[in-house]
């Protein structure tokens, strides 16, 4: 089997016959593009943002981080409290949520406290490496409780975990 080019394949198609597409074509489409790049784009003025979003959308957000973490830790204790009281193995099951909670809680809060300490400098940069930290964190504090919890219990903790996760959306649609 060869592979070749595909610049060795259109230059020895030869001249382009109907319903083919030669090298030089495809770089046309690409150049167009690059052209329509550059125009210029007008921002919204005011008066256009509040006629196409309203003006509830450009008001700035009452939700925090650090209100999304304490609402984390909230959904927690209510989805242990819950697993603790109604679970055929109340003890296990709460601990579980618990834990399930926690993986979800605890980066969160340490991207927060990160997020508040560089509000001087924010970078782009730095979100993304808060957000990887967040990612490794969870997986961390996840993969920790399965090692050392013995009595773990998988539907209480997984629940909690996506009712944790999923806090974000409430916070998104309070704004």
């Amino acid at each position: 089997m060869v592979v070749r080019d595909r610049q060795q394949e259109y230059s020895q198609a030869g001249p382009a016959s109907p319903g083919s597409r030669r090298h030089d074509d495809w770089r046309d489409d690409w150049d167009d593009n690059a052209e329509r790049e550059d125009e210029a784009v007008d921002p919204l003025s005011h008066a256009e943002a509040v006629r196409l979003l309203g003006e509830r959308a450009l008001r700035p957000s009452r939700m925090t981080p650090g209100k999304v973490v304490v609402a984390q830790i909230v959904v927690t204790l209510l989805s242990a409290l819950a697993w603790a009281m109604f679970a055929g193995a109340p003890g296990p099951s709460g601990w579980s949520a618990f834990f399930g909670g926690m993986a979800c809680f605890v980066p969160s809060g340490f991207f927060a406290l990160r997020l508040y300490m560089s509000r001087a400098q924010p970078s782009v940069g730095g979100l993304v490496a808060g957000e990887a930290i967040k990612v490794f964190g969870t997986v961390a504090l996840l993969v920790l409780v399965i090692v050392l919890y013995r009595e773990l219990r998988w539907v209480p903790l997984l629940v909690t975990f996506l009712l944790a996760l999923k806090t974000y959306w409430v916070a998104l649609a309070i704004r």
